[in-house]
């Protein structure tokens, strides 16, 4: 067995450079066999196995989910005459499904694509609650929508920052955002159960967030601060 000349790592008698530190393996007491099975697997055949495994999981997911999709609304016709409650498991598997299998599917973008298929699915399954529990209210229009598409543009902006601007900068735009998305629920939810606005709980909450805000947005400021934190948390 030959050993690398510059790191010591241990070699193969099929490997032609050391698989650390690239070194070319030279050992005249030992013949090389190009015949001998790599020590490691191909980059091709990890990708092949994640392939098969990721397609494996879709089945098994796409099978236990069938199942309650088949019985319970059998069950429930059988027992009431008609589909009543099988509605809520219907719909809450049909949820699950679509978050679930996208991760799954998708190669590129995982993150964004995911997050759009969960915000449409996330509104449709609240919507079907909505009508089926409480038809004559408008707790959906007033509370689901407004705060689902805050919450998306929230996440659009912090992606956006994860891309151009440095981790504590965007860690100080998170709080900023966060700020503003506690007043806006609070007045969501003020105005939704009692038909007014007043500010209580979210200006403890923004004022936090502002502070921590400032906090982060000054450390990002400040290079030699910056340096002895990364240094002294080991970053």
């Amino acid at each position: 067995m030959s050993y690398c000349v510059n790191c010591g790592v241990e070699l193969d008698k099929s490997q032609k450079e050391c698989p650390l530190c690239s070194t070319p393996v030279i050992n005249p007491n030992e013949s090389l066999e190009s015949d001998a099975p790599a020590p490691y697997p191909r980059t091709e055949t990890v990708a092949g196995a994640m392939r098969k495994l990721r397609s494996i999981a879709v089945m098994l997911v796409t099978v236990i989910l069938f199942l309650p999709l088949l019985v319970c609304p059998l069950c429930d016709f059988i027992i009431t005459g008609r589909i009543t409650w099988s509605v809520y498991v219907i719909a809450s598997v049909v949820y699950a499904y679509t978050v679930v299998i996208p991760p799954l599917v998708f190669k590129r973008n995982i993150l964004v694509k995911c997050v759009w298929i969960d915000f449409f699915t996330t509104l449709t399954f609240l919507y079907v609650i909505n009508k089926v529990t409480t038809p004559d209210s408008n707790w959906f229009y007033i509370l689901v929508v407004p705060i689902s598409i805050f919450a998306m543009f929230g996440f659009h902006i912090i992606l956006w920052a994860c891309r151009r601007i440095n981790v504590l900068s965007t860690v100080s735009l998170s709080f900023l955002i966060s700020a503003f998305f506690s007043i806006y629920l609070e007045y969501i939810l003020s105005v939704f159960l009692q038909r007014s606005f007043m500010i209580s709980w979210s200006l403890l909450v923004s004022a936090s967030c502002l502070a921590l805000a400032l906090v982060f947005l000054l450390i990002s400021r400040m290079t030699r601060l910056r340096a002895f934190i990364k240094k002294r948390m080991h970053l």
